[in-house]
């Protein structure tokens, strides 16, 4: 028996953190959009919150971290925030759960989600896990499989990303790439798929066969 396709909703999370060691750095900014199974956004503003670390913490951060969140202006808003990893949790689900009230419909989606999984697992933040299916729709994974399954020129027009390591920004961008794969690797193909089956149904007509010509027998004299 085969599959049956999806229409469970995706909620789409990027986390920006210290660093990338789940144990001891931590989720400094969350966003979070909501759509449907098929990409559809359902509402335009998201959800977003900068939860607050101590100056230390911040200054522990690896050189990478330190300017590209200095950069942003993250650090700063880091450490002026009053959010605590309690309250963004607490948010987070609320306006996960305005959508998609009744838990275990929703799929975690992303890029690399299952770093943000990770660290969603921490202390508050797994309340959100909890809510949502245990399955994952990693964009990055798709990305993999187009580069060495799908033709040439697919992976060329995969839409650019800014790389601006703003939360919000990568989610929507993360969306557009998923929008992408699903035009150009699976819509097209289902496409093809339903016209070579219609033209299958359609009868076949019979040949005509050609009406022979009868040409007069001349006799020689």
């Amino acid at each position: 028996m085969g599959e049956k396709s999806s229409k469970q909703p995706l909620v789409w999370v990027d986390c920006e953190m210290t660093g990338l060691d789940i144990i001891n750095d931590e989720i400094i900014q969350i966003a979070c959009y909501v759509t449907d199974h098929d990409l559809n956004l359902l509402e335009e503003s998201g959800f977003e919150t900068v939860v607050h670390q101590p100056k230390e913490k911040m200054d522990a951060m690896g050189d990478w971290c330190i300017k590209t969140h200095a950069k942003t202006g993250l650090t700063e808003r880091v450490l002026s925030s009053e959010v605590t990893p309690e309250s963004a949790a607490e948010s987070l689900l609320q306006y996960i759960q305005k959508y998609i009230p009744d838990a275990g419909k929703a799929i975690l989606a992303g890029n690399s989600v299952h770093y943000d999984k990770e660290f969603l697992r921490k202390g508050p933040y797994v309340s959100t896990l909890n809510h949502l299916h245990h399955r994952i729709l990693d964009v990055s994974s798709i990305k993999e499989a187009a580069r060495r399954w799908s033709a040439p020129h697919i992976v060329k027009k995969v839409p650019k990303k800014k790389g601006t390591h703003e939360a919000r920004q990568d989610i929507l961008e993360s969306i557009e790439e998923a929008r992408y794969y699903r035009d150009v690797l699976f819509r097209s193909q289902v496409a093809n798929e339903d016209e070579s089956k219609a033209e299958q149904s359609q009868p076949k007509q019979p040949k005509q066969k050609k009406a022979k010509t009868e040409h007069p027998t001349t006799t020689a004299t």
